[in-house]
């Protein structure tokens, strides 16, 4: 049992590395980090039960909130709230009231609590990778094209039309200054919402602003590696391209986020799940939700951190 449940950790954490999370951190106080979860249970006679959720919880907390949570068995609905049939990309909305995620082919909207979950139409055969903007109207995600990338819309966070702005291009995150970053090709740009004034910051990729939108923080991938994640150590640049320096513990890091009062930051571990670091601070990193495997019980992988500010 124990080396199938290795196996079943192993494909959840490949599957969850090769598909980067995008969110945008906003002005507030420090709420709960929500993130993605996935867990997997089975053997080589009873069919796989996988469950997809997002799950929230306090920094200093020992407890997960899950607010929606759906059952796979061998890969179709079983039970839970499946609206959606992979639960990832989770990001806040700027009063901290909702949060917007990738729901498998269609992005989903719903309460910070979990309640009133909407998906939102379709735009292109795989819409993903939600970020809401500093108003709280509208989002800017990532559709697929028939190039084999992704390009970048914005819309309404309550539906109607979408407008196409950026071609091949993802991991967008819209700053509290109205500013796109977004990552094409291992290097980091910025663009105006519609698309123009684009301009390269510098290689690395998934993109975080900080609260105050005048800087990025951003993971530059290790070149040993030798299958496609972002993982890598975590720095921050200047809006333009100046000052980068590495920040944080020498880990090899994924999907860094900043607080919404900007003074830590939450990342993903892989095969270790997220952790939370006070910036400035000597102090071990905290752990939030740790990725564990223990024979029959099988494997759960906790990812795609996104910290949100306490309700308005």
């Amino acid at each position: 049992m124990l080396a199938v449940a290795r196996v079943l950790l192993a494909l959840i954490a490949l599957a969850v590395a090769v598909a980067p999370a995008a969110q945008a951190t906003l002005p507030g106080r420090n709420g709960a980090i929500a993130f993605a979860q996935r867990t997997a249970s089975g053997d080589l006679v009873e069919p796989t039960v996988e469950h997809t959720r997002i799950v929230t919880r306090r920094v200093t907390g020992t407890r997960d909130r899950v607010l929606v949570d759906c059952e796979l068995t061998a890969g179709l609905p079983t039970s839970g709230n499946c609206a959606g049939t992979s639960y990832t990309s989770p990001s806040y909305s700027p009063d901290g009231g909702r949060i917007t995620f990738d729901a498998g082919e269609r992005i989903g909207v719903m309460a910070a609590d979990g309640s009133g979950l909407t998906l939102l139409p379709a735009v292109t055969a795989n819409d993903g990778e939600p970020a809401f903007s500093a108003d709280g109207r509208r989002i800017v995600f990532t559709g697929r094209n028939d190039r084999g990338t992704t390009d970048l819309y914005v819309r309404s966070v309550d539906g109607g039309s979408a407008q196409l702005i950026i071609h091949d291009a993802g991991e967008p995150s819209w700053s509290s200054r109205g500013v796109i970053a977004y990552v094409r090709s291992g290097n980091v740009y910025v663009a105006r919402p519609g698309g123009r004034h684009r301009r390269w910051v510098t290689s690395g990729v998934s993109p975080d602003w900080s609260p105050d939108g005048r800087r990025l923080l951003l993971v530059r991938p290790l070149s040993t590696l030798t299958f496609d994640t972002p993982i890598g150590r975590m720095y921050v640049v200047g809006a333009h391209g100046e000052g980068l320096r590495r920040i944080g513990p020498a880990v090899d890091a994924s999907d860094p986020k900043w607080s919404p009062q900007g003074n830590w930051i939450a990342y993903e571990v892989f095969e270790a799940g997220v952790f939370a670091k006070k910036l400035g601070s000597s102090a071990p990193a905290r752990e939030v939700a740790l990725t564990q495997t223990s024979g029959e019980s099988g494997s759960v992988a906790s990812f795609d951190p996104s910290w949100g500010p306490l309700p308005r």
